[in-house]
């Protein structure tokens, strides 16, 4: 049955090229974050610790552009040199006391591979140990810089604040409080947490969006871009090795709220088996991850230099006790509840309304909007639907887009090719079929697709 679903829509930052029209023309002051990632390829990634196991070519045939070293193992560092692939280094805390002790550490490293990039300082710091990573950090900038420098927070999920190091005066909201500490303090170029929502049931965590939109809010607050490790492994059996299009999921949605990094946990095996296992055979996500890493590869190219502008979830219906019932979203941070019957009172929307084909749970998409430096105005559409053992093409939903009187035509930057094409609006409406997890990306008007110039796209 086709319905027109209800939509949240997230509320707008103040931003100028949102909110004052004589800014709309002024090209925006890139920091250090944002001018690494629109200068490097999208950045697809998998953390790595056994030089053994990691062979260069095997890894870029996953569609992975950049080591995740996570310990100084010779070996992976001389593999990824001779193989000529960048290497972003996972710095330990135990490997100084003071910032210069963690510079000379790092010197060495570069003073041997010349592939190194990025450093990740202190995974999963806590608030106690912020002030002192967000001084290593600045002091790693000053001395390298020319390589990214951040950290990566803890996920939400854990019911004691004294897991993200509150002692006294917890706020109400402790993981939203963590959040802002993490970027206000360690002052990351950019913002990175790891995310592993596949329990072994079906579905998804609960807290998976409001992580995904805290994540989103800081990064634009702090104007940094926002990054995250998805979940390649079952964890030791306290989760599920992702579907086809579970790992879609995973990926498209972050990057429709305009997440623009992406690191496999794991790579190599490490809490059960991740792309490889231990004998150094490709798992069957290995080629899973290949197919849709190509994809994100061609969308990426242009998502590097957009900026999020607004999040909305098409939220289907099930059945619940013998009738139909709207499926759930927990609250989001900037999120208020927007009907498709209001969408006369938003003259500014070109996207008008959304329908999905079929009632059942999960059966949600995802709507996000963008900008370029220049105005032009983007939006990408997900179709959220994924469970375990289930493919991509299993769990495919029709979706239509509405379109207001104006819009003759939208532009979409095909996944396969990396190429736009240019597609026909009739009579106000445009029919999608997108696999489990997967997403399009679109342009409204005369905006070109940043990203492709060097193509001649």
């Amino acid at each position: 049955m086709v319905r027109t679903a209800t939509v949240f829509f997230s509320a707008r930052l103040t931003i100028c090229l949102v909110l004052t029209g004589d800014c709309e023309a002024q090209q925006p002051r890139l920091g250090r974050g944002a001018q690494w990632v629109r200068s490097h390829s999208f950045w697809i990634s998998g953390l790595t610790q056994n030089g053994e196991l990691y062979e260069v070519d095997e890894y870029r045939g996953a569609g992975l552009n950049t080591l995740m070293a996570w310990d100084p193992r010779p070996l992976l560092f001389q593999k990824s040199a001779d193989g000529g692939l960048p290497i972003h280094y996972h710095v330990h805390q135990n490997h100084g006391e003071t910032p210069q002790d963690f510079i000379e550490h790092v010197r060495g490293l570069v003073s041997e591979s010349g592939w190194i990039t990025g450093l990740l300082m202190h995974d999963e710091p806590r608030v106690p140990a912020m002030d002192r990573v967000g001084a290593v950090c600045d002091a790693l900038r000053e001395a390298f810089p020319d390589l990214l420098v951040y950290s990566n927070a803890l996920p939400k999920g854990a019911t004691n604040p004294a897991k993200y190091g509150f002692t006294e005066d917890v706020p109400d909201d402790f993981y939203a409080a963590y959040v802002e500490e993490f970027a206000r303090r360690v002052r990351g170029d950019v913002l990175m947490v790891d995310i592993y929502p596949l329990g072994t049931g079906g579905g998804h965590s609960r807290v998976y969006f409001e992580t995904l939109a805290l994540f989103r809010h800081w990064g634009l607050r702090q104007d940094v871009p926002y990054w995250l490790f998805i979940q390649s492994t079952d964890l030791g059996g306290r989760g599920r090795r992702p579907s086809e299009s579970d790992l879609r999921f995973q990926i498209f949605a972050p990057l429709t709220f305009g997440f623009t990094g992406i690191c496999y946990f794991t790579y190599d095996p490490a809490l059960g088996s991740g792309l490889i296992d231990g004998n150094r055979n490709r798992t069957p996500l290995y080629e899973l991850a290949a197919d849709v890493n190509d994809e994100v590869m061609h969308i990426g190219r242009s998502l590097r230099f957009l900026r999020s502008t607004r999040i909305a979830f098409i939220l289907g219906r099930h059945e619940a006790d013998g009738r139909l019932v709207e499926n759930e979203m927990p609250p989001l941070p900037d999120t208020e509840p927007w009907t498709l019957d209001e969408v006369s009172d938003r003259r500014e929307m070109s996207l008008i309304g959304v329908d999905i084909e079929k009632d059942g749970a999960g059966r949600d998409a995802l709507v996000g909007f963008f900008r370029d430096d220049d105005g032009g105005e983007y939006f990408m559409v997900t179709n959220l639907f994924h469970e375990k053992h289930m493919s991509a093409a299993d769990a495919t939903q029709v979706v239509t887009l509405h379109f207001s009187p104006d819009v003759a035509a939208v532009t979409r930057l095909s996944r396969e090719t990396g190429k736009p094409e240019e597609l026909a609006i009739r009579d106000g409406r445009l029919e999608l079929r997108l696999p489990g997890g997967t997403g399009d990306l679109f342009r409204f008007g005369d905006a070109k697709f940043p990203g492709l110039e060097s193509d001649g796209l």
